[in-house]
């Protein structure tokens, strides 16, 4: 027997180029269209907004902005971008037309009762949706988000519609005399401490159905749609730029493991899309959470309890810490779980199974014997060897002894004829920083034949990881 090699790798990011060029019906479309799928740069680009929440106006300075101006034609023509976010890249199309929606589920053999959550790039254009009439096909797009003209290439002379914006100005007026502030009357007020804390960043909210939102967007159900304003401000421009809210889920191949480089999307959807933004490896690695504080989910005997449908990169004890109803807060499947939801979900990530490698992944839950987690996954190790297993990988979780102290190695040992790749992390935040990355690593550059990961406890960014790797994971090994 011989020691495996252990990677110290901290962020095991594809920064290079790719090495491969309910109630409702479900049905699960392919894409028909291809595409010479083309990559471009968004690294030397300054980005100024306008304004942090309310207004989409951006300026854009730097050699890497030709992006710009793509994305919008594209996106204009309802077609499908892969656009980085702080959280994963996404899959960006026009979220107001059925057709547009419906290239997306194509392009990710996506299941159609799969709801898509939408994006948008200031509570301008979050607003103004509210007014807009169900889109007629064929018609041309709004221009949202600013009161600016939009910019060259979005359509000669477009501009907000002035109808939106004395509508929201009327809303505000009515929203005073009622005795309200005025502020983002369409808004469910629950939500307007979370907004200004947490937006834009990796949190979803679950809002009422715009008019103006298709039922795809939906899953084909329900009468609410989830909202996210993303941080990264490669997505955010995108997004102003074309004047479109975007429907985009995490750009890769339905069930895969998500996508935190742009090498990961042209892997999955080389020839699905024209387009790929590349800013380099994403943030917080995870996708957002998802929370309800309005749906009848988020009632528990006629009172509000706000619910994390989805854990993802604002942890749960994040949105505690608000305060009042938020000490109420309840995260679903470990405080309560619904089978009304589990056949048509309100949200992405609920009722398939997602995340997850061609190698079968093995994960060891953290329980009352955690300090032998490490002997449990060598003893795995043994026995896929004994099964004939040649090539094994492993993500251990190592904390340092003291602060500044080096990760120790561990003591993983490769039994004879089978080789081990061990990589390295340092705690929940790198692991739910990694994870996906390291899985394709391991699955699609190493081209293991079972993957082993050490679990975490289920508390702040622990939650997030656990939950994407027990919808990853073949095999559930308690310690």
């Amino acid at each position: 027997m011989v020691l495996a090699k252990t990677r110290f790798n901290r962020l095991l990011f594809l920064s290079q180029r790719s090495p491969f060029t309910t109630t409702s019906t479900m049905t699960i479309a392919t894409a028909t269209a291809h595409f010479a799928t083309r990559t471009l740069p968004a690294y030397n680009v300054e980005l100024t907004f306008s304004s942090t929440l309310d207004d989409g106006a951006f300026s854009a300075t730097g050699s890497d902005t030709q992006w710009i101006a793509e994305c919008c034609k594209e996106l204009r023509r309802n077609r499908c971008v892969g656009l980085p976010t702080e959280t994963v890249y996404g899959l960006a199309a026009n979220a107001l037309d059925a057709e547009a929606v419906s290239a997306i589920y194509a392009a990710k053999a996506r299941p159609s009762d799969n709801p898509l959550i939408v994006h948008v790039s200031s509570m301008r254009m979050l607003r103004a949706l509210y007014y807009l009439p169900p889109a007629s096909s064929g018609a041309t797009p709004p221009f949202l988000g600013t009161a600016n003209a939009g910019p060259e290439g979005a359509g000669a002379g477009l501009a907000e519609p002035v109808a939106v914006a004395s509508a929201m100005a009327d809303a505000e007026a009515r929203d005073r005399e009622q005795g309200g502030d005025g502020v983002w009357p369409e808004i469910p007020r629950a939500y307007h401490a979370v907004i200004r804390r947490f937006w834009p960043g990796p949190l979803t909210l679950v809002l009422p159905r715009p008019a103006c939102v298709p039922l795809a967007v939906l899953g084909g159900h329900g009468d609410t749609v989830a909202f996210r304003f993303p941080a990264h401000p490669v997505a955010r421009a995108a997004i102003s730029a074309c004047g479109l809210p975007l429907a985009a889920p995490s750009a890769n191949a339905s069930g895969r493991p998500s996508p935190t480089a742009a090498a990961h999307v042209m892997h999955d959807l080389s020839g699905r899309l024209p387009l790929i933004v590349d800013a380099g490896a994403c943030d917080v690695g995870v996708e957002s959470t998802v929370l309800d504080a309005y749906s009848a989910t988020a009632h528990v005997d006629g009172e509000l309890a706000p619910c994390i449908l989805r854990p993802g990169g604002v942890t749960y004890e994040d949105l505690r810490a608000l305060g009042g109803m938020w000490q109420r807060l309840r995260v679903y499947r470990r405080d309560f779980t619904s089978a009304a939801l589990e056949l048509a979900p309100t949200t992405p990530g609920m009722k398939y199974r997602h995340y997850a490698p061609t190698a079968p992944v093995h994960v060891f839950v953290p329980g009352p014997q955690s300090e032998a987690i490490s002997a449990r996954m060598q003893a795995q190790i043994d026995t896929l060897a004994l099964k004939g297993v040649r090539k094994v990988g492993v993500v251990a979780v190592a904390v340092a002894a003291a602060a500044g102290d080096d990760v120790p190695a561990p003591a993983f040992v490769a039994p004879a004829g089978c080789e081990l790749i061990v990589h390295c992390v340092g705690g929940a935040r790198e692991l739910a920083h990694s994870i996906f990355a390291l899985l394709r690593e391991l699955d699609e550059i190493e081209h293991v034949e079972a993957i082993l990961v050490q679990g975490v406890v289920d508390a702040n960014e622990g939650l997030a990881v656990m939950n994407r790797l027990t919808k990853a994971a073949s095999h559930h090994v308690l310690c």
